[in-house]
């Protein structure tokens, strides 16, 4: 599916999640958010805080917080992919290598009952662990219907984050690996 027909997809479930993970951002802090729909949801719950810093490699998620009352928004640099408005790649990764951030905010194309969460393009998913590896809190936000899909190449495991907002019980599975790990599931 094309990012703007994924974009209407889930479209409440979406917004909930948005604003469920804002609540977990306090204001005067710094955030990274990746590519990805329901990140842009966070985004727009998150242009009511103030003194934010934040760095994103999603030039829609630039777009939404360009009249906030930020600290700095700064975009990451590199290879944009034009189907999404995502910068991905080595350049992008080398960027984020520059900042530590309180919060990171990921989502992600694909969640496996293992714990696993995962995505399609590499490029994108090397991105996504260089926003885990800088980021002090992380914070996966995915509608359930990701379970159903298959994708390749490994962001990172339950393990790996603080906090799992969605919109229905995940599997049994991934929840006892969430809770063998600290994780907590929203």
């Amino acid at each position: 599916r094309g990012y703007e027909e994924r974009r209407l997809l889930f479209g409440a479930e979406k917004t909930a999640i948005g604003k469920q993970a804002a609540e977990l951002i306090p204001n005067n802090c710094s955030v990274f958010l990746n590519i990805g729909t329901t990140t842009e949801q966070v985004a727009k719950a998150l242009t009511a805080h103030s003194d934010l810093t934040v760095i994103s490699n999603n030039i829609n998620v630039i777009q939404i917080f360009l009249n906030a009352h930020l600290r700095e928004l700064v975009l990451v640099g590199g290879a944009v992919r034009q189907s999404d408005g995502a910068i991905v790649g080595n350049q992008a990764v080398e960027f984020i290598g520059r900042y530590k951030a309180d919060f990171a905010v990921i989502g992600a194309s694909s969640l496996d009952s293992d714990g696993s969460v995962l995505d399609f393009d590499d490029r994108e998913v090397a991105v996504a662990r260089a926003i885990i590896r800088n980021a002090r809190n992380k914070i996966l936000v995915t509608d359930i219907s990701k379970f159903e899909s298959d994708a390749p190449v490994r962001i990172c495991d339950v393990a790996e984050l603080d906090y799992v907002i969605t919109d229905a019980p995940p599997p049994d599975n991934f929840c006892a690996a969430a809770e063998a790990a600290n994780t907590t599931i929203i």
